[in-house]
This record gives C-alpha cells, sequence and structure tokens, in this order.
C-alpha cells in the first residue's frame, strides 16, 4: 500500500497516510460543505469551489505533524461533522463524521495538499438539494444524482452505488492504530461556531475578525 501525505498550504501541518489511495469520490453541493470551506476561506484559506470534491481516505496514520498549529471546528452544536484546519493557512486537514466508521475520514482535497492516489472515479453528485444556479453550473458528469440521503429510499440507492473498497462498511475487526479519531482526541474539544445553516459564511467571520481588530487592546 503506497503511503500519502496530507499538508496543509503552508506545510506545517501534516498528516502521513499508511494507505494513501482514495477509496471513495463524491461531489457535494450541502451548505455544511461550503460553510466549513467558507470557514477556512475567510481566515485567509482558498475561495469555495461551486461542487467541492470529497474524498475518502483510509484513516490509519503513521504520523502527525503540526498538532499545536490543528484545531477542530464545528458548525453548530447539532452538527455531525468536525473538521480541523491548520490555524496558519487555514487549509482542511480533514473532516470526521459521527456516521463514519474509524477506517475512513474525508479530504477536501481542493482545499489542501494531498498527494495520495486519487485516481477513484466520481460515484456520484450528493445533496443537491442545498444547491442552485446562483452558486454554479449544473454537474455535467453522468453519474448518480441525489437531491438529498433524507428518506430511506435514498440512503439505500446511494448505498448500492460500486463500491469495491467497501467505504462505508464497518471493519469486521477494530482499527488498531492511530487513526484521524485518535487525532480528534489529543486536539481537544472542538470550537463550536454556531452559525446559522444556509449563510453565506464569509462575509460573517469578516466581520467577526473586524469587530476583534477595532476592539482596544
Amino acid at each position: 500500500m503506497p503511503k500519502a501525505i496530507i499538508t496543509c498550504y503552508c506545510g506545517s501541518c501534516s498528516l502521513t497516510l499508511a494507505d494513501g489511495e482514495a477509496t471513495c469520490f463524491f461531489q457535494c453541493g450541502c451548505n455544511s460543505c461550503r460553510q466549513k470551506i467558507q470557514f477556512g476561506h475567510a481566515n485567509g484559506g482558498r475561495e469555495c469551489t461551486p461542487l467541492p470534491k470529497l474524498l475518502y481516505m483510509p484513516s490509519l496514520i503513521d504520523g502527525a505533524d503540526g498538532q499545536h498549529l490543528m484545531q477542530a471546528f464545528k458548525l453548530r452544536e447539532s452538527a455531525d461533522a468536525t473538521q480541523v484546519y491548520c490555524t496558519s493557512c487555514w487549509a482542511i486537514i480533514g473532516v470526521d463524521h459521527v456516521g463514519y466508521p474509524d477506517n475512513i475520514f474525508m479530504n477536501f482535497p481542493e482545499f489542501c495538499i494531498n498527494n495520495g492516489d486519487l485516481s477513484v472515479p466520481l460515484a456520484a453528485y450528493i445533496n443537491m438539494s442545498d444547491y442552485s444556479d446562483d452558486i454554479g453550473p449544473e454537474p455535467s458528469e453522468d453519474v448518480p444524482l441525489f437531491e438529498s440521503v433524507r428518506y430511506k429510499q435514498e440512503r439505500e440507492r446511494l448505498f448500492r452505488i460500486p463500491d469495491p473498497k467497501r467505504t462505508f462498511t464497518a471493519p469486521d475487526d477494530p482499527v488498531q492504530g492511530y487513526t484521524f479519531r485518535s487525532l480528534l482526541a489529543e486536539i481537544g474539544t472542538p470550537t463550536t461556531l454556531n452559525l446559522e445553516e444556509g449563510v453565506d459564511v464569509v462575509a460573517i467571520v469578516k466581520g467577526w475578525l473586524q469587530e476583534r481588530s477595532d476592539s482596544p487592546i
């Protein structure tokens, strides 16, 4: 299994993955993915793309550097996902979700540097009920498209898509070793941003930053 290194833009933070081959690839239209990326952008990271790429990576980690600059955040108290940023350049190192088995984590390869094998083909467009022409162009790839996974039938159709690596199937035995969730435990309790669902985060966060700069020391 070839290893891979995920690094931030500035090189201060990195994860070395024992297996660097992505197992599944979606493009996502949901507001929450956009807000995660917009929060990084508002702090100095890259601007959000209309349909971010979601790559799922094996979670066994050989090493992590720059933990002192990594910080975990949740969009709101009810959020099921926790994302880790480099607080120097605001790249997104990875994302965990309560629904993931412990052998994977999600990575936005456009919003960090991931030198792994990302050649897995696009499997589906997901959560497209949050997407509109105001956000970006119509999806163009001839793959399944899901408005949501709100209903059981939708979830069952989504998980019938061929997945040779069994990405979302819990492993037969517990994962042994250091995983993305191990990293989250070391980083500590995530900061909850309490962002309203669906709002554009960039203007809000820039307002927060301006308020901080205007406050007397």
